[in-house]
């Protein structure tokens, strides 16, 4: 998966995560510690499913393109909960949410299309 970054989805989740350590992560106090580990839970979590994905067919694939939109959709959730507690990452929150829809929609596509051609890459 790593020798492949011409993979769309993949560099898009990477700096996604890029994003979120850089911007977010830092500016969560400690009393919400815990938003910060199931925001980076989540994150990793999507990032296995991708490359689980990415290498299996069928209906296999089709499951952790399922269980990648799950992952999306807590994403969000966990992001609107650090936008209500800690207002001071507001800004940089709504970005994330941008990319993450960037990503739901991606995915969604692959979802359509489990199988594409070499030129869809």
């Amino acid at each position: 998966m790593h020798e492949n970054k011409e993979f769309k989805l993949y560099v898009e989740i990477l700096n996604y995560s890029r994003y979120i350590r850089k911007y977010v992560l830092c500016n969560i106090p400690n009393v919400h510690r815990d938003l910060r580990i199931h925001l980076m839970d989540e994150v990793n979590s999507l990032i296995r499913n991708l490359v689980s994905a990415e290498s299996t067919k069928g209906n296999i694939r089709m499951k952790y393109i399922t269980e990648m939109i799950i992952n999306i959709k807590m994403l969000d959730i966990i992001s609107s909960d650090i936008r209500d507690f800690c207002p001071e990452s507001k800004k940089h929150i709504n970005k994330s949410v941008a990319i993450l829809a960037t990503l739901k929609n991606m995915t969604y596509r692959w979802q359509q299309n489990p199988e594409p051609n070499e030129s869809t890459k």
